[in-house]
């Protein structure tokens, strides 16, 4: 089998990879809907809703956040085999693009430990969320979960960088460019829904299915010249 061939199998591997993160997330965002005690859980700044919703269905909390987690552990694993499709110059941005993704997705897997572990617990204990400590918990979450989302909108435009950088075609890595880069301020500014993350992801996935890897010859920068003269001196 030769390299190119491996290569391809790797990017449509890590293209599938980013199209089951997005379905994961699917499932785990559904999760809350199918459970009416649960619904109200993800849209109350309130933390006493919270945690009687919570409390209402401490497993499907549990499998939500699960899913929430293998999304984004999916999905940065499924870079990883895209970002060596991408050929020269254009191949470290995505690699800056893969770890930008893979420390939001950290921050992200310990985010929905702490949900798993410790929030749910202490809703099913009828814990006070109002308390000191709980303060300090919620705010360390938000934290945790704005580096995320800042970090993933990164990506997202570190690829689209790098697709302008393979040129094939240059106007797709100007929409991912620019979907990051809005992602970025709307995060900045505002809460956006975290399923745009992975609609990013995905959409990159479909992509490399479609595209493929990268060719040398497809990086301006890594063309060289050849001088007239040296045409046809065979």
């Amino acid at each position: 089998m030769s390299p190119t061939t491996n290569l391809q199998e790797a990017t449509r591997l890590g293209g599938g990879l980013l199209v089951l993160g997005t379905l994961t997330m699917m499932v785990g965002a559904a999760i809350p809907f199918l459970s009416p005690s649960l619904s109200q859980a993800p849209w109350t700044d309130d933390p006493q809703v919270a945690a009687a919703a919570i409390a209402g269905n401490p497993t499907a909390y549990a499998w939500a956040n699960g899913m929430f987690m293998a999304a984004g552990l999916i999905t940065a694993l499924g870079l990883v085999p895209i970002s060596l499709g991408f050929p020269g110059r254009a191949r470290p941005w995505a690699m800056m693009g893969v770890l930008a993704f893979a420390i939001g997705a950290t921050s992200s897997a310990i985010n929905r430990t702490i949900n798993i572990k410790i929030i749910t617990w202490a809703a099913v204990q009828h814990i006070d969320p109002g308390g000191e400590l709980a303060q300090m918990l919620i705010r360390f979450q938000s934290g945790l979960e704005q580096l995320t989302h800042l970090l993933a909108y990164l990506s997202i435009a570190l690829f689209g960088v790098a697709l302008i950088r393979r040129a094939n075609p240059g106007w797709l890595g100007w929409l991912f460019f620019s979907a990051g880069l809005i992602g970025l301020i709307a995060r900045a500014v505002a809460a956006p829904i975290p399923a745009f993350i992975f609609f990013g992801t995905g959409a990159l996935g479909v992509t490399s299915w479609i595209a493929g890897p990268g060719s040398e010859g497809s990086d301006p920068a890594a063309r060289k010249f050849v001088p007239p003269e040296a045409i046809g001196a065979e």
